[in-house]
């Protein structure tokens, strides 16, 4: 009878050892998973945050080169740093004197077709995007389409995604 009963003490001590281990196995998984939960929660802000600087970038370009006659900087206030609208060029046909000559500049037009917005570089509170658009050019009823390539470092600004610095190269 003693032997049964330390047979049935020994499984009982063997099962109860099984289950705490098992436990504490099953209390690590769930910290894991917890943690890769709270990854991929970061992950989405991350992304949802790049997507409004997307956004940002995007109603920037759409601002600044689709116009008629000149930019208009009200169209892109809101869009950018005040740094940046001041190397902005908001003239009348400012520069297209070089290109036409004495031809008298009566019309010009702008606009964006094609855009193509990548995200570069990021951090919590920059962005960098990369735009590759084909600019169409219209003076004087004639017609030219420019590729650009243009860089923008994105931050945020008053609770609000801006463009802090721009460069661009139209081909």
């Amino acid at each position: 009878m003693q032997k049964k009963m330390i047979a049935i003490i020994v499984l009982l001590l063997g099962m109860m050892l099984f289950f705490i281990f098992q436990n504490s196995s099953l209390k690590n998984e769930n910290l894991t998973l917890a943690e890769q939960n709270e990854q991929l929660k970061n992950e989405d802000v991350h992304e949802d945050t790049n997507k409004k600087a997307k956004e940002v970038a995007n109603d920037f370009i759409n601002g600044y080169f689709n116009y008629q006659d000149k930019p208009v900087k009200q169209e892109v206030e809101s869009y950018a740093t005040n740094e940046v609208l001041e190397q902005l060029r908001f003239d009348d046909a400012e520069g297209l004197e070089e290109v036409y000559g004495d031809t008298a500049i009566e019309k010009v037009q702008s606009s964006v077709e094609s855009l193509s917005l990548y995200e570069g570089q990021s951090l919590d509170d920059r962005v960098e995007i990369v735009a590759l658009f084909d600019n169409r050019i219209e003076v004087n009823d004639t017609s030219s389409v420019a590729m650009t390539i243009l860089t923008l470092e994105m931050v945020i600004e008053e609770d609000q995604w801006k463009v802090a610095n721009l460069t661009y190269t139209q081909q």
